[in-house]
């Protein structure tokens, strides 16, 4: 460790560290800068001289093994893309280092998983914004990102005044549960750290577990509520059954807590059953409805096929006002990129869990603004060409 690429000319310590790279690992004798340190930091200066090098290190004392940040973002991508598992990223990454003896490399499998999820903590902060606004770390669902389309008051509309009608700002959303995104019972509850509980996109496992205990006296118990088609399945294994989500039902993002709304359309599935004692279940659990926000109703064209015709005059979107042409169903295909995880999810602790789910909602979003913006781009060029 020196500077600008030359050796410290005042280091004297030096130790073995085995540096992870998107090439494998590698084991390297460094000679520890000693500019500018005084006795009672020479060592902990170490993370930090590793750190401006572009490694994260796995310990802050004496450290021993450190990861690039290019090999995070490659992981980052595999896991995203590929649905890989962490398992299989270490693999990849053993095999590259041994080629034909892989079973020789060093193994620093928990360290990898341990310093990817400090990590990834940090880019959330950073890209998320809590870097330069520290409050938004704090509020629920303030580092993650929500769709750049929909009209939100204050974040992305900025001209809104008290007497505009309602429907200039409403948001449409769409929300349905997935069953295969399972959770098998984690062996030490007691030794699960969560790192950005309630920041991304699932709710805070606090509040959650609390809503829990609020309504277990009133909780449907009937075996067929997991699934129709399989309700013999055994689930007492499971930690979680599944996820509930909600998304932007018009361009397929994810919702989180932070979104700032004041007038919306929920569509579900069995909109015309759910409604009836919404409000009532809200208030045994303890929660409340807005006030200051405007609800409607509707079901997804899709599964409004299976409903009686008195349904379809009161639940089409055909017939909202400022409706256009939408079916309601984007969830659907949500599911459909997020299910190719779902044997990565089901052995995850809760808390890696809780933050992969975040990362591959996250990621879906970004891609959802990254290719609005391309689509309006394209629509502006065209306009602008000479007729």
């Amino acid at each position: 460790m020196g500077h600008d690429g030359k050796p410290c000319p005042n280091a004297k310590a030096t130790s073995s560290v085995i540096f992870g790279d998107v090439n494998g690992l590698f084991p390297l004798q460094v000679g520890w800068c000693g500019c500018g340190e005084t006795a009672s930091d020479k060592e902990n200066a170490r993370w930090k001289q590793l750190v401006r090098m572009g490694y994260v290190p796995a310990s802050f004392s004496n450290p021993q093994t450190a990861f690039s940040t290019n090999l995070f973002e490659r992981m980052h991508l595999e896991l995203m893309e590929g649905h890989a598992s962490m398992k299989s990223v270490w693999e990849v990454l053993r095999r590259q280092t041994q080629p034909n003896f892989p079973e020789l490399t060093d193994n620093r499998y928990v360290e990898l998983m341990r310093v990817y999820r400090w990590h990834r903590d940090l880019v959330w902060i950073v890209e998320g914004g809590g870097y330069h606004e520290p409050r938004l770390r704090y509020v629920p669902g303030g580092l993650a990102l929500f769709c750049t389309c929909c009209p939100q008051p204050g974040i992305n509309v900025f001209d809104a005044k008290p007497g505009d009608p309602l429907w200039l700002y409403h948001i449409y959303v769409t929300m349905d549960g997935n069953f295969k995104m399972e959770q098998l019972f984690p062996k030490n509850v007691e030794a699960d750290v969560r790192l950005r509980d309630d920041q991304g996109f699932l709710v805070g496992m606090d509040n959650y577990m609390e809503f829990l205990n609020r309504t277990k006296d009133w909780r449907s118990t009937c075996n067929a509520f997991y699934n129709q088609d399989h309700a013999d399945v055994p689930v007492d294994h499971l930690m979680w059954r599944g996820l509930v989500s909600l998304a932007c039902a018009r361009h397929g993002s994810e919702v989180c807590d932070a979104v700032k709304i004041r007038s919306v359309t929920i569509i579900y599935d069995i909109m015309c059953q759910y409604k009836l004692k919404l409000h009532e279940r809200l208030a045994r659990g303890g929660l409340t409805e807005p006030k200051d926000i405007e609800l409607t109703y509707f079901i997804g064209k899709f599964h409004l096929g299976g409903h009686k015709e008195d349904c379809w005059a009161a639940y089409t979107l055909d017939l909202l006002l400022g409706g256009g042409r939408q079916d309601g169903e984007v969830l659907e295909t949500l599911w459909s990129g997020l299910n190719k995880s779902k044997s990565t999810v089901r052995a995850m602790a809760g808390a890696f869990r809780q933050e992969f789910l975040d990362d591959l909602i996250q990621d879906s979003n970004w891609k959802k603004l990254i290719g609005g913006g391309m689509f309006l781009f394209h629509i502006f060029s065209e306009n602008s060409r000479p007729r």
